[in-house]
């Protein structure tokens, strides 16, 4: 069993190496009033060659380097010149459609995207996917399908996850006028229509267009997808679930015990310990503690870490956006009618410790309206390898080495012995050994090259370290 354990490990510790590749895939986005932000450099830089000019939601996806490919409002397309792509005009979606848009790409392939758009208010249009090869038009792409109809009726609630150990994507909705998650899986063979759904959950209604109900309302995931929310605009409800990243099913609803009228963004902090909501007609924005998985305890924990300040876009009552988990992993919230986006530098840290600060990236004279960029997370960005107790001071180094490399923990005040294992990628114990408090071991060995689990143990601790061996 053990082994079983440490080889599905492995699996989740390769993807972090051979999917690297994917970490950069929504390092640019584009939104707003011809807003952006570029991940690239490791901090959030504005950019402001954007065509695009919405007020929801948008998408944009870039190439494995972090280089941007094309972006969309949910009713065109522009590609990375910021020139309107080859038929990406009318592709079936709204700008007022909430979670207007999210870009999946098809696994295993460099060229193909599936754009799903969403209709306002759960309207008539429905969901709807086009399908973007970027191989045409000298690399620049274009639209080879346009607007088919997935789900009718639907809600403006979009959100999706790669799951690296099977390599598929899933695209989670909600059907409207139901209280069913329906979850549509995108495969190297492309997107299967027939949805696995969930019967759970509030009853959601769709539709008219204008009218605002409860299918306005983020969903999120939580980075490994083992969590999904949901916040419902009209009635306020929120409601936390289980998602099984391998099956698709939504699961054990945990529901507050306190509705927020005009529940607008949600978002998960990186380690899913905390959640964050905005109220579209509030400047306060709170943060619960998931920890205990309770839905009374859960509301209990409520607190307001920070307001924010700015102008109302025209015509609307509220200035409070929609939130969304960076690549760097901090939690970014639009502010509606301003040249900043607020920014949550540490989500997982409680109160005022997270780092809440309004005016946190400034847009370079641009202007924030309710939405941001959607994009699909990837679970092998979490690893189910953690590297517990990191008040250990454990170095392996030199790390990638060639199989000579020293492992050190000085740890003067421990004097009980530690176990040194280390497995490859198949689980396969290579290397075992007992020594004393502080450690200091000098370990050469022929290893093949690959990735491999070092363990050590002691008394009732476990920590995890992983070693590229070239």
């Amino acid at each position: 069993m053990k082994k079983f354990l440490l080889y599905f490990n492995f699996l989740a510790l390769m993807c972090l190496v051979l999917e690297a590749r994917g970490q950069k895939e929504s390092n640019i986005w584009y939104f707003g009033n011809q807003a952006g932000i570029d991940f690239n450099s490791g901090n959030p830089v504005a950019v402001t060659n954007g065509a695009i000019m919405t007020y929801d939601n948008a998408s944009s996806i870039c190439d494995s380097a972090g280089n941007l490919l094309f972006y969309t409002d949910g009713q065109m397309i522009w590609n990375s010149n910021h020139l309107l792509m080859s038929n990406g005009v009318n592709i079936g979606g709204s700008t007022t459609g909430g979670q207007a848009a999210i870009i999946v790409k098809q696994p295993f392939s460099n060229s193909i995207y599936y754009v799903f758009t969403a209709d306002g208010f759960g309207a008539s249009g429905g969901l709807k996917y086009s399908i973007v090869d970027m191989s045409l038009a000298a690399g620049a792409g274009a639209v080879t399908q346009k607007g088919t109809v997935l789900q009718n009726p639907s809600t403006e609630k979009l959100a999706g996850i790669y799951t690296c150990t099977e390599k598929f994507t899933w695209l989670i909705t909600h059907r409207g006028n139901s209280n069913e998650f329906c979850s549509y899986k995108i495969t190297n063979n492309g997107l299967d229509t027939v949805a696995v759904v969930s019967s759970i959950g509030t009853f959601i209604p769709a539709g008219p267009y204008g009218v605002v109900n409860s299918t306005a309302g983020q969903m999120s995931l939580s980075k490994d997808g083992s969590r999904i929310v949901n916040v419902n605009f009209q009635s306020g409800t929120v409601e936390i679930f289980d998602f099984n990243v391998a099956s698709g099913q939504v699961s054990n609803q945990i529901l507050l015990n306190k509705t927020y009228p005009a529940a607008w963004g949600v978002e998960f902090s990186a380690d899913a310990s905390k959640l964050y909501l905005s109220v579209y007609n509030s400047s306060s924005v709170l943060q619960f503690d998931l920890s205990s998985g309770n839905a009374a305890t859960i509301t209990g924990s409520e607190t307001s870490i920070g307001n924010i300040t700015g102008f109302n876009c025209p015509g609307f009552s509220g200035a409070t956006g929609y939130l969304q988990r960076g690549p760097d992993d901090k939690i970014y919230l639009a502010k509606c009618g301003a040249n900043y986006v607020s920014v949550i530098n540490s989500p997982n840290n409680s109160g005022a410790q997270c780092g809440f600060v309004d005016n946190g990236v400034y847009l370079n004279f641009k202007v924030s309206t309710f939405g941001l960029s959607r994009a699909v997370g990837a679970e092998c960005l979490n690893s189910t390898v953690r590297e517990l107790n990191n008040s250990h001071a454990i170095s392996i180094s030199p790390n990638p080495n060639n199989g000579s490399f020293e492992i050190s923990l000085p740890e003067p005040n421990l004097h009980n012995d530690i176990a040194i294992k280390i497995f490859d990628a198949m689980g396969n114990l290579a290397y075992h050994e007992r020594t004393a408090f502080p450690l200091l071991k000098e370990i050469n060995m022929a290893f093949l090259a690959g990735l491999y689990l070092i363990e050590l143990s002691w008394d009732n601790k476990t920590v995890y370290k992983k070693m590229v061996v070239y």
